[in-house]
């Protein structure tokens, strides 16, 4: 503009180069595709509508303020969140398994004295495995003689003594046994007890001889108890009376 009186000035204002530019409206997203934020001129207000359903937005986070910047920054209900896109929550990284320590190996001596604790050990069991066995086994007769101790040579009218030796396992029990003669019925049933330890048992048939003459009988000792076993010897007589 010029004056008429004053000199002519022909210089022009400067023109705005950003009054004939569209500029893009800036969008931003919460989340919810629903929730968009328009950006107008210079008042640049948020209004968010209500998703439903979906996140719920505080009343301070409905309006947001941007500065002239290209790449607004809007801090939204509490998270900071950077452009037009919503940041992806970093994974957590999974732990790395801890290496297992490695075994120590046992010195020789450990090991040596463990074999000999356990062959000690198995040792110790057969001996007390063998010590029951003989408490705990029944009595057993191993074997049996007869003998006269004193034969009647040419006495007369004389006693002899046929003596039978057993022999057993040393347990407790009873013998059960009977003699036979051969000049008499078979005897009656006898008994004797076998204490622990005893490993002998002196059974006795007293056997009178009468009258002048010569004879030779059998004596046996038949033994029913805890075993079947006979067994037997001969007994003579020889009286000379003249």
């Amino acid at each position: 503009m010029t004056r008429p009186d004053g000199p002519f000035d022909d210089r022009t204002p400067p023109v705005d180069p950003w009054a004939t530019v569209d500029r893009p409206v800036p969008t931003v997203y919460l989340g919810d595709p629903d929730a968009t934020a328009s950006f107008s001129g210079s008042n640049r207000t948020t209004r968010l509508p209500a998703p439903d359903p979906g996140p719920q937005v505080s009343p301070s986070a409905s309006t947001v303020h941007l500065p002239a910047d290209d790449n607004p920054t809007v801090r939204a209900a509490g998270e900071l969140r950077f452009g037009p896109g919503v940041p992806v929550a970093a994974q957590p990284t999974p732990a790395w398994p801890a290496a297992a320590p490695a075994t120590r190996s046992r010195p020789v001596w450990r090991r040596l004295v463990s074999v000999l604790s356990s062959l000690l050990t198995l040792a110790l069991v057969v001996v007390a495995g063998f010590y029951l066995w003989q408490r705990l086994r029944p009595l057993e007769v191993e074997s049996v003689t007869v003998a006269v101790p004193r034969p009647a040579g040419t006495r007369c009218n004389v006693t002899v003594d046929v003596v039978a030796t057993v022999h057993t396992n040393g347990r407790s029990g009873v013998l059960r046994y009977q003699w036979f003669r051969t000049d008499a019925e078979p005897g009656t049933m006898l008994t004797e007890q076998i204490g622990t330890g005893q490993r002998t048992a002196t059974l006795t048939l007293h056997w009178t001889f009468d009258g002048t003459g010569k004879t030779t009988e059998t004596a046996t000792l038949n033994l029913i108890e805890p075993s079947p076993i006979q067994a037997g010897t001969k007994v003579a007589y020889n009286c000379r009376r003249g």
